[in-house]
């Protein structure tokens, strides 16, 4: 009788507990990110939530403060505030993540995971120190290769053949954390910085995804993912608006195709025309999309500076480049028109042209 009610005390008391405390079973997730591409990952994190096993629950999102935009200066808040807000989901928008307030506010929510997708900002050791389950980003490179500010960016100037997203561990050194997982594809060659960006961070999320459980039951942990090569790391630095000039006395064709796929987000590229009877001064041409000339009928037709439009159905604008090598202009844009196709472009023109390099046509 003794020993039946002392197991019935016991089922009793491990009833009560597991009453008590049902929400402390189930994960808290804290979203971190700004952009488009970080506020289409939280809503298929969210989504994620729902039907996740194990189950977890997004308990907030932390995103920049909204900004005046435009030309009316209109004060807009982020893609992942508004996305935030349609799910439900409390937003924080601190100045920065060190803030004294904010890095209270989250101590007392005690999330036991962070994800972070481009949110923009430093995260101190404090921050990084409170989710129990640490603090993991989705980061579009494959790391150690090109930590920073424009992975997408750096490596479609660079060319690399092979693209790829990383879900890593989050550390006080940029992008340096280990990594849970590698996922990549080849290098199509043609499609732009916003696209490959936003392909690669839906890859990643999905990734993200799949990691999860392993990350919840503690299988998968920061001693246990895979640390990087320190001596394979390369830097991908800020854009600076400097490198929108085009100098096709100085580039390849591959150099400029590459450099106008990465830089598509911003500055973007141009270069500088003038007509061939001398009449008016330089002018400023934005480069759209671009391919590199492998037929060699083209190449042949194309002579010196002369900027002129190929032969054939769809064709854009041909080049030949001081080393040899031809582009083809598909898409231009014209100083203060928009975006155009090359024929449109030659269409308007009213003689030759030829290109000219950026000292030649920007005066001193």
């Amino acid at each position: 009788m003794i020993l039946r009610t002392m197991v019935f005390l016991s089922l009793l008391a491990s009833t009560a507990r597991s009453l008590s405390t049902p929400s402390s079973a189930i994960p808290k997730v804290l979203f971190l990110g700004t952009p488009d591409v970080a506020a289409t990952s939280f809503k298929s994190i969210v989504e994620a939530s729902r039907s996740s096993s194990p189950p977890f629950t997004m308990i907030g999102a932390v995103t920049q403060p909204p900004r005046h935009k435009g030309r009316k200066k209109i004060l807009q808040p982020t893609p992942v505030h508004v996305a935030a807000e349609e799910e439900g989901v409390r937003v924080f928008t601190p100045e920065n993540a060190k803030d004294e307030q904010f890095l209270e506010e989250l101590e007392a929510l005690s999330p036991d995971l962070c994800i972070t997708a481009a949110y923009g900002c430093y995260l101190p050791k404090r921050f990084l120190a409170i989710p129990r389950l640490g603090t993991v980003n989705i980061h579009p490179s494959l790391l150690p290769r090109w930590r920073g500010a424009s992975p997408v960016q750096r490596s479609l100037e660079a060319g690399d053949e092979v693209l790829g997203v990383s879900v890593l561990y989050t550390v006080s050194k940029m992008d340096a954390g280990p990594v849970i997982a590698r996922v990549e594809r080849k290098n199509d060659g043609v499609k732009p910085a916003s696209q490959e960006l936003e392909e690669l961070f839906s890859m990643g999320t999905d990734s993200l995804i799949s990691s999860l459980p392993s990350i919840f039951s503690g299988e998968m942990t920061f001693d246990t993912a895979d640390p990087q090569d320190e001596l394979a790391a390369t830097k991908a630095p800020m854009i600076d608006k400097s490198e929108a000039v085009i100098d096709f006395a100085t580039m390849s064709a591959v150099e400029v195709h590459n450099r106008v796929r990465g830089l598509e987000l911003w500055p973007g590229c141009h270069f500088y025309v003038e007509e061939v009877s001398g009449s008016g001064p330089p002018r400023k041409v934005k480069l759209g999309r671009t391919r590199v000339i492998d037929d060699e009928e083209k190449l042949a037709g194309l002579e010196g500076r002369g900027v002129a439009l190929l032969p054939g159905k769809g064709a854009g604008l041909g080049v030949l480049l001081a080393d040899g090598t031809g582009l083809e202009l598909l898409t231009v844009q014209p100083e203060g028109k928009k975006m155009m196709d090359a024929k449109a472009y030659a269409n308007g023109l009213t003689g030759k042209i030829r290109w000219r390099q950026p000292e030649e046509a920007v005066p001193n």
